[in-house]
């Protein structure tokens, strides 16, 4: 990243940054051929058995697609449907297992049905034979290959575009101008925009030729639980509310997309960063990593160690219940401003008379 941004300097760097320059022309090359084949019908997207919604993102990762898959599940269930979530499930072992989001979908909503695999048709397919009666693409807006009833795509509002251009120079997985084909655009972490930052922000997703519903979303954090987590009868005596963080010098420590609005949260809601540990976006924690970072957190001075609900999943199993430092997750839900866009995004995919 520091190579990207331009952080890292000197003659290697610049040669480096050329070379990447190089490969993103081949990548947007490429990337408008397969466009243009679908968009001008040579390529036909199949048809799933239940409607489609998708959430996907314009740059790699770190726009929080999940939570809001998470919240959509939730709204889906509440109608009397049945969602499933198709995800390839980018970082799991092998293709068809599950990833650190699909595990923390799993435990957030478990009566939605999960069907990962780099086939999406074929697991929609599977999906359906299970029971589902909505279909939730994870990840979507590249993924051509399934028509879709609603195309969310989400923008970063501390950092829509990223830095650079086009992978792999930047971050961008499609140009701007890929948004005309969304049907809503949603802006999220939106808490951290002034309303005359988030206004220039609309007027840029407009200049791409964007013209449906621009919408925001907020990340707003929840409890403040133990990890290793206690059981379900344990959680609500030994859960605390984020005020807990206040005033509070913790190391955070993350394995995700956009580490800095981690650590923003954190300072939010009054924490003293102390450190803000990022790890690689779905990185797999040993041991020897939690006991680096146990002794980072004693030698800051930190009194806890702070960490997200998708990084939580794969260390519950690493973290001593009564280790040196104690650690905790601080668990988010993302709620869509205004808030009838749920409504709205449901009644468009399923039709006004809901369901299947």
């Amino acid at each position: 990243m520091a190579l990207i941004k331009g952080e890292r300097r000197g003659p290697v760097a610049a040669l480096l940054r050329g070379g990447l320059s190089v490969a993103a022309l081949g990548f947007r090359l490429g990337g408008a051929a397969r466009a243009a084949a679908y968009d001008g019908g040579l390529v036909q997207a199949q048809r799933a058995p239940r409607p489609v919604i998708s959430v996907g993102n314009l740059t790699a990762g770190g726009t929080g697609k999940t939570p809001l898959v998470i919240h959509l599940a939730r709204a889906l269930l509440e109608r009397g449907e049945r969602p499933a979530v198709l995800a390839r499930g980018y970082g799991a072992d092998r293709d068809g297992a599950l990833n650190d989001e699909l595990r923390l979908i799993a435990r957030e909503v478990p009566d939605a049905i999960l069907a990962p695999g780099r086939d999406r048709a074929a697991r929609a397919l599977e999906a359906a034979g299970r029971g589902a009666t909505a279909l939730l693409l994870d990840d979507g807006f590249q993924h051509r290959q399934l028509r879709r009833e609603v195309d969310l795509v989400l923008l970063d509002a501390t950092d829509p575009w990223g830095p650079g251009g086009l992978l792999p120079r930047g971050l961008l997985r499609e140009p701007p101008a890929a948004l005309a084909r969304a049907h809503v655009v949603v802006l999220s972490r939106v808490e951290f925009l002034r309303p005359a930052e988030r206004a220039r922000l609309e007027e840029e997703v407009r200049a791409t030729g964007f013209q449906g519903p621009i919408v925001g979303m907020r990340i707003t954090p929840g409890a403040l639980v133990p990890l290793p987590p206690p059981t379900s009868f344990e959680t609500a005596r030994l859960a605390q509310p984020p005020g807990a963080l206040a005033e509070r010098p913790v190391l955070a420590a993350c394995g995700i997309g956009n580490p800095a609005a981690f650590g923003r949260t954190l300072e939010a809601l009054g924490a003293r960063v102390l450190r803000l540990e990022a790890l690689p976006d779905h990185h797999g924690y040993t041991a020897a990593d939690v006991a680096r970072l146990e002794a980072l957190a004693r030698e800051l001075g930190a009194a806890r160690i702070v960490t997200t609900a998708k990084d939580a999943v794969k260390l519950e199993a690493l973290v001593a219940p009564h280790g040196p430092v104690p650690w905790a997750t601080l668990e988010v839900a993302a709620e869509l401003d205004p808030p009838a866009t749920t409504a709205e995004v449901l009644d468009r995919a399923l039709g006004a008379g809901g369901g299947t």
